[in-house]
């Protein structure tokens, strides 16, 4: 058997991520081809055994020239800032799946949110803006609400504002002299759209509990493998402290879920890829946060691999390879958990205390002083906060995950022991 080749554009933000990927394509038959510049490919380092081939810059018809003579499978990639790119090299080799314009629209926040608007989707009110233009900020909304940049993640950038006292705020992390200089981020990949971080959205605050939903859609039809639990810091950045799979909203509000995410990316036009949605649980229905046609980072995949007896990126590419929708998962009666150690890019990393309460159901904790946050601006917004380390947790019942992921929230600096979780 001839193996395949997957081409895999852009290197992942994690390791683990890319080590998950090369076993599953092994698993498949297929091997994996990395294509980045010189700089990005040198993160990967010498434990991780790929192939790899440079380019100059992140340009699709440079990259589908690189890897024309492999005649790869496909083409893919794990990262958020290479999706569009990789649907653009497909497009360049005839290569089938999600189309580029698909991957644009979704990349950006305020398109997604109109197209939701389009379809009944969504009821929530918002305004394209910039920062550029602070006396249109709002655009006629009346807070509160929530300013977040039209096409980046992580909650970085992301600023409750309840009154208008509390609209300076929303500008702090941002450099606008350096967002509005033509030059951009080489080590984010552009493409047709103009996603230059000053550019915003303005979005009226919905309150309920936030989790997120993991699945593979494949030729338009979503199969939900997973509902996650998160915890953030809450008001006014809503950094991201810790994920846990099952969700406790799985039972009664799987099916509900589903429904609502499969009119979504059928309004939005995925074809096969990945599906992390962010989305709020109401009471009379279910809001869109966001989402992306990748897998959510933050170790989530390992999360639902030992959840659940499912390998997302074998299902991915096994899809893409083979054209194979992915059974409904089955869960293995565990619960799973991932908590980071997070901190200011600005100070030292220091943590209070290691007393979990429930010292019992840690896994393991990854930790390394040689760590440094990755402080650098994109396109003017300076990045807040950087994980030093995370912890895995695994148990038989919900609570005691949730109760040490919960303990490192208390303990993140910037939170007074507060714990400030969100509604």
């Amino acid at each position: 058997m001839n193996t395949k080749t997957v081409v895999l554009v852009g290197v992942p933000w994690s390791v683990h991520e890319l080590d998950d990927a090369i076993r599953d394509a092994a698993t498949l038959g297929a091997s994996l081809l990395v294509v980045d510049t010189p700089e990005s490919l040198a993160q990967i380092g010498d434990q991780t055994a790929v192939d790899t081939r440079t380019v100059k810059a992140l340009d699709p018809l440079l990259i589908a020239d690189c890897v024309r003579d492999t005649e790869p499978a496909t083409v893919l990639a794990i990262t958020e800032f290479c999706m569009e790119l990789a649907a653009a090299v497909r497009e360049q080799l005839g290569i089938p799946g999600t189309p580029s314009a698909v991957e644009a629209r979704v990349l950006d926040k305020a398109e997604t949110r109109e197209v939701l608007h389009e379809h009944g989707l969504t009821k929530v009110g918002f305004h394209r803006s910039s920062l550029l233009s602070p006396e249109d900020l709002l655009g006629g909304l009346e807070p509160p609400v929530v300013v977040k940049p039209r096409s980046f993640s992580g909650s970085h950038g992301v600023t409750f504002v309840a009154d208008h006292s509390e609209l300076p705020r929303v500008f702090e992390p941002y450099d606008l002299a350096e967002s509005n200089l033509e030059d951009r981020d080489t080590r984010v990949a552009h493409l047709a759209g103009d996603h230059r971080t000053h550019e915003v959205i303005v979005e009226e605050y919905v309150p309920g509990p936030e989790i997120s939903a993991e699945g593979l859609v494949v030729d338009g039809r979503l199969t939900l493998f997973s509902l996650t639990d998160k915890v953030n810091t809450g008001m006014p950045h809503f950094e991201e402290v810790g994920h846990m799979v099952p969700s406790r909203h799985t039972q009664e509000r799987a099916a509900q879920v589903e429904e609502y995410l499969q009119a979504v990316v059928s309004a939005l036009g995925f074809v096969t890829s990945p599906m992390h949605a962010e989305i709020k649980l109401l009471d009379d229905r279910i809001e869109l946060v966001e989402i992306h046609t990748r897998y959510p980072g933050d170790r989530v995949v390992e999360l639902l691999e030992s959840a659940y007896e499912i390998r997302p990126y074998e299902a991915y590419f096994d899809a893409m390879l083979n054209g194979r929708s992915p059974g409904r998962p089955r869960p293995t009666g565990a619960h799973y958990g991932v908590g980071f150690f997070n901190g200011p890019t600005d100070a030292p990393f220091t943590w209070p205390s290691y007393a979990f309460p429930h010292p019992e159901a840690v896994v393991s904790i990854d930790l390394d002083r040689r760590r440094a946050p990755k402080v650098f601006a994109y396109e003017g917004l300076r990045i807040r906060y950087w994980r030093a380390g995370h912890a895995l947790f695994a148990a038989d019942d919900h609570a005691s995950v949730h109760e040490n992921i919960d303990f490192l929230l208390h303990n993140t600096p910037g939170q007074s022991g507060s714990g400030s979780r969100p509604a």
